[in-house]
């Protein structure tokens, strides 16, 4: 139960931080943006462990360091830069239904490296969760039909590649979850990020703008807040959630975050709880239920 508790809370935290991404009115550069919410994960995870008096350095195999990198710079910094490169391609509402395909990315990987199966319940559960974000969705494309007149298959493409980065990222790291401390892989994850985000912006042309963006205290206002959700209480949840249970029943209450998105944007946005979006809620929640106790 608290491998499914962790990971409704990481995609409620992550729902959360989308809105408030929204709010600050998207003034950051995905390059500069991502940059900006490892660095505040990294504070605040370390501040976290020196609180806690939890061991930066555990002796571990060098293995688990090195997975643990390279799940960072996998599900990090790669597949953050193609999510938002997707988004600026394909909009908001057709990138919601190109993160559909997190789900089933997770349950194949899970399957083919970890051998994981799912249950008569969970698969049902997963199935309703996936049809309830799509249906969910496509209560957008009316409107964002209006601003595009052709389908991007390159931003589909791209999103694509950020949904499997994100997936492969966590299960090559879920079995050493299993005694490993959350903070501290959490933290590991993230400071790969933050090396290999600046290496990127060190070396790119445009690099004193993303470092004038970041500097730019205008568009803290709703980042700082954005990230300490989405990149520290979220991703936290998101990793312990793996560790607690299994990785397909993670992905799949983790998927949960489309749904409550829509819930968060007619509260805080104001934004019309369509029919589309009132069944998607419905076949969600009961999917997450079935997924829950299967």
């Amino acid at each position: 139960m608290l491998g499914a508790f962790l990971s409704l809370c990481a995609a409620f935290f992550w729902a959360g931080s989308v809105i408030l991404f929204k709010l600050s009115g998207e003034t950051l550069s995905p390059v500069s943006l991502n940059l900006f919410k490892s660095l505040v994960a990294f504070i605040l995870i370390s501040l976290t462990m020196l609180i806690l008096s939890i061991d930066f350095f555990p002796a571990r195999p060098v293995n688990d360091w090195l997975w643990l990198a390279l799940s960072g710079v996998i599900g990090i910094t790669l597949s953050d830069l193609l999510f938002f490169t997707a988004l600026n391609r394909l909009g908001a509402g057709m990138t919601a239904i190109v993160e559909c395909l997190y789900l089933p990315s997770v349950i194949f990987f899970s399957f083919l490296l970890l051998n994981e199966n799912l249950t008569p319940n969970a698969f049902t559960g997963g199935f309703l969760v996936f049809v309830a974000v799509i249906v969910g969705s496509l209560s957008k494309k009316s409107h964002d039909s209006k601003h595009r007149t052709t389908v991007s298959w390159s931003g589909i493409f791209i999103g694509a590649m950020a949904m499997v980065s994100i997936a492969v990222g966590i299960v090559i790291i879920k079995e050493l979850l299993a005694d490993a401390n959350v903070f501290w892989a959490t933290l590991v994850r993230v400071t790969a990020a933050v090396i290999s985000l600046s290496a990127i912006v060190s070396i790119l042309p445009k690099r004193n703008i993303y470092l004038k963006e970041l500097r730019d205290s205008k568009v803290w206002v709703y980042a700082i807040p954005a990230s300490v959700c989405g990149n520290y209480i979220a991703l936290l949840c998101w990793v312990g959630g793996m560790k607690y249970t299994t990785a397909s029943k993670a992905a799949i209450l983790n998927q949960m975050s489309t749904i409550f998105i829509f819930i968060l944007a007619a509260v805080f946005l104001k934004e019309k709880i369509t029919p589309n979006r009132l069944v998607a809620i419905c076949l969600a929640v009961t999917g997450a239920c079935l997924t829950i106790w299967g």
